[in-house]
């Protein structure tokens, strides 16, 4: 049997290729399901039920600020830096203004704890003792905010 290039090369590639189809071809209909699902039920996201009001989007940042501290316990600091960089400008940023007309400095306060130094201590990659304690002292200041802000609604 004198085979081409061509044909010892199909009859490499078609097995692999099948292989690689057979495992991809029932991950699918998963990744779609995934990627289309829009109940609000969902356990696995924050971003199931999207926040409407500045309490809720304090629930959704200390949710991403949990989920910072596990990622870096984890060693994935590229992920604990883009949960906290997430928890900053897609949440806080809809606190600041409400919070800003009842208590500018302590809306100025726990800005920079998120935005600059939060985010420099997973770059410097501190201690876990040291992260934790930084996520303590925001969620002092958003325990302070909720204060301030059902107050405010009341």
């Amino acid at each position: 049997m004198n085979l081409s290039k061509n044909s010892k090369t199909n009859l490499l590639i078609s097995p692999l290729l099948l292989i690689v189809m057979t495992s991809i071809i029932p991950v699918l209909p998963n990744v779609y399901a995934q990627a289309t699902n829009t109940t609000t039920n969902t356990t696995d996201s924050v971003e199931a039920d999207e926040p409407e009001t500045p309490l809720e989007f304090i629930s959704v940042i200390r949710s991403l600020l949990n989920q910072t501290l596990v990622e870096y316990t984890n060693e994935n600091y590229t992920g604990a830096e883009e949960l906290a960089t997430t928890a900053y400008l897609d949440n806080y940023e809809y606190v600041e203004a409400p919070l800003a007309e009842i208590d500018r400095p302590l809306m100025e306060t726990t800005e920079i704890q998120m935005r600059e130094e939060l985010r420099k201590m997973i770059l410097d990659r501190v201690p876990i003792e040291e992260l934790q304690a930084q996520i303590d002292e925001i969620n002092v200041n958003l325990d302070k905010s909720v204060e301030l802000l059902s107050n405010s609604t009341s």
